[in-house]
């Protein structure tokens, strides 16, 4: 079954809205499971109860993940030693497979950092004005994504 993940970083940002829109897009195309989880545990206390991502390696058990950060400026510190360390990891080729996207696409830092990691990024949807509306379809169309890289994997090991 795929697997991905969202993750929102920033307290004082509408990053958790983002990921929760992402999440129930990405909920809604068949088979896939979606976990959404804060960043850190400073985030995962902001009125709503997240669960915490626990370490950079549990994303390598995931066919896609979503990230979202506050748009403007620099990126959060707690992403920045999460994309340090998957960094280390990227240098094996561990995310050639995996579909990233960055959700509020303003954040252009963000995206060249998740680029460099080496793995395919699907963008959100033009078109569409409302940020909730774009993460969403963000979310579904990671989803999509990421079932046909499986599935197109699924052939390449069967020969």
């Amino acid at each position: 079954m795929p697997r991905l993940i969202v993750l929102f970083y920033g307290v004082e940002s509408p990053a958790a809205t983002l990921a929760e829109a992402a999440a129930d897009g990405a909920s809604s195309v068949r088979y896939t499971e979606v976990d959404l989880r804060a960043g850190s545990k400073h985030e995962a206390t902001t009125g709503r109860h997240y669960k915490v991502l626990d370490s950079a390696e549990q994303l390598l058990d995931y066919d896609g993940v979503l990230l979202a950060a506050p748009a403007a400026g620099d990126v959060p510190s707690e992403l920045d030693a999460l994309l340090d360390d998957l960094d280390r990891h990227a240098v094996r080729d561990a995310f050639e497979n995996t579909v990233f996207g960055v959700l509020g696409g303003e954040n252009t830092v963000l995206l060249g950092r998740v680029a460099r990691l080496g793995g395919i990024i699907v963008s959100e949807p033009r078109g569409v004005d409302d940020p909730e509306s774009r993460a969403k379809g963000a979310g579904k169309r990671a989803a999509r994504v990421v079932e046909w890289v499986r599935h197109s994997l699924s052939h390449t090991h069967a020969h």
